[in-house]
């Protein structure tokens, strides 16, 4: 009851800021912060007392009956963790979004969309799953295309259409299961319930489940998750989106959308682990490779910041897909809890950083006019405060001990050597590349010689100081104290393996 009641709150909210006018900003800014706030406090103080097991009740209300309808609920470890980031992103993405031009609009579709995560990871019921899937990407479609840079007409119709292609193909999955599991269940039961049709003994039952029908369930299922996740060779939506979308759609893309994809990997397909083939698991590891290493090389070679950590952002994802696959594989179950946590480890952190170094762009953006990285040169000299964020984003995004991108990297490069041999040096590759390009940023935007073209500029405001040290002290907080979140993701795991 009480998650309902916060997600009804987001909900009601959301659409009473279409209509606050001129003060839909203070409005949005006050409403995304209690809804965090509560959020925390969920997870903080009652969620661990009611989830020994990483589990709590499915609460379900009637929608449909007849056809096997209801509105259920229910939160587990995975979407706890996974909450509290969707709140945390989606708060730093409103307050840093303060231009006269953001209307109350703007602000309401910035709320809807974090109604939308947060419907997502609380429902229960497949057909409220794929509705709040949907929600989701129909706000962020018009904040690309109204208030996003240039091209953004194409941009956001490229964005919504390869997105929805991805969403229309988990509806097929979803529909392949409520079909063939009315013949399953003596054709008596219309469900859409997740647990009832997330069930190994159905799916891999061909007498019920045809061979043909459980692989395009799959596929279904794979394709829509790896396009919102990214993952090579699905990702070509992202790079022109994190860069043509305002900056804090760009942070509720690279932090909260992320999410989408790796829930559906660790949510949905998780449970169901044992009807998936081994070839596809070591097809998904080969993909997650080539966007680790992929994303890694093309990011090298970027001149606009803003496209170097849409790749960057890429990339860390691929240690997720690596990670989910190489988990299921491993026989040694220890191994398989330290894989699997510490690919959602790596989807709760990246989300994180990422608020905090495209923030940080911003707020230096909005004062050099500069996104390319040779062309910022030297503004350490006049932003301190601004340069040690971006700095700090950047170290913790290349997965420097002590902050939060190194516990899932780690947990993820020591848990699947065992799966994977000699591929390792592949990952191990793929983190070289990555911390290089992360120090060469570094050392070129914001050291050396100061670029006199951009004459005096101002460094960071007392109210930015405090958004992005909020941010950093998170990141730093899970770095040396990882059990925060690897506690509760680990009692999840193991209930699922």
């Amino acid at each position: 009851m009480y998650m309902l009641a916060i997600f009804l709150a987001l909900i009601v909210l959301s659409f009473v800021a279409f209509f606050m006018g001129k003060y839909a900003g203070a409005f949005s800014k006050i409403s995304s912060a209690t809804i965090m706030v509560l959020t925390v406090a969920y997870a903080i103080l009652i969620f661990p007392s009611r989830s020994a097991s990483g589990l709590t009740p499915i609460n379900s209300y009637a929608f449909a009956p007849g056809i096997g309808i209801y509105f259920s609920i229910g939160v587990n470890g995975l979407t706890i963790s996974l909450l509290v980031l969707a709140s945390i992103v989606s708060l730093v993405s409103i307050l840093i979004a303060d231009k006269k031009e953001y209307k109350a609009t703007f602000y309401g579709l910035m709320l809807l969309t974090e109604s939308g995560l947060f419907g997502i990871l609380l429902s229960r019921d497949f057909l409220f799953f794929y509705i709040f899937w949907e929600v989701v990407l129909i706000p962020m479609y018009f904040i690309i295309g109204r208030y996003g840079g240039q091209r953004k007409d194409t941009v956001s119709l490229k964005f919504f259409v390869y997105t929805h292609i991805g969403s229309v193909f988990i509806l097929l999955s979803i529909l392949t299961l409520f079909s063939f599991y009315y013949g399953y269940s003596g054709s008596t039961v219309f469900t859409l319930q997740m647990a009832t049709l997330l069930n190994p003994a159905f799916i891999n039952n061909s007498a019920y489940l045809p061979v043909f029908w459980k692989g395009f369930m799959l596929f279904g299922f794979m394709l829509g998750f790896l396009v919102k996740l990214p993952s090579f060779p699905l990702h070509s939506w992202l790079p022109d989106s994190y860069t043509t979308s305002p900056y804090p759609a760009t942070v509720m893309l690279a932090g909260g959308l992320s999410v989408m994809g790796g829930y559906g990997l660790f949510g949905i397909l998780l449970p169901i682990s044992t009807t998936i083939p081994v070839a596809v698991l070591w097809v998904l590891i080969a993909l997650g490779i080539i966007s680790l290493l992929y994303f890694a090389f093309t990011a090298m070679f970027q001149m606009n910041i803003k496209r170097m950590m849409a790749y960057a952002s890429a990339s860390a994802m691929g240690f997720v897909v690596i990670a989910f696959s190489a988990g299921i594989l491993d026989s040694s179950l220890s191994i398989r809890n330290i894989e699997l946590s510490g690919g959602i480890f790596q989807i709760v952190a990246h989300g994180i950083i990422m608020a905090l170094v495209f923030s940080t762009l911003y707020f230096i953006s909005e004062r050099t006019g500069k996104e390319n990285i040779y062309q910022m040169g030297g503004i350490h000299r006049e932003m301190p405060w601004l340069s040690s964020f971006l700095l700090g984003g950047l170290l913790a995004s290349l997965g420097l001990p002590g902050l939060a991108g190194f516990i899932g990297e780690f947990s993820i490069i020591a848990g699947v050597f065992q799966t994977v041999g000699w591929l390792i040096f592949l990952l191990i590759l793929g983190m070289i590349i990555t911390a290089s390009y992360h120090i060469w940023t570094a050392q070129r935007a914001l050291y050396g010689p100061y670029n006199e073209t951009l004459g005096k500029i101002s460094d960071a405001s007392r109210k930015e100081i405090a958004i992005l040290a909020s941010v950093t002290i998170v990141i730093f907080v899970l770095g040396v104290y990882p059990n925060l979140i690897f506690g509760i993701i680990s009692a999840y795991v193991g209930g699922i393996i």
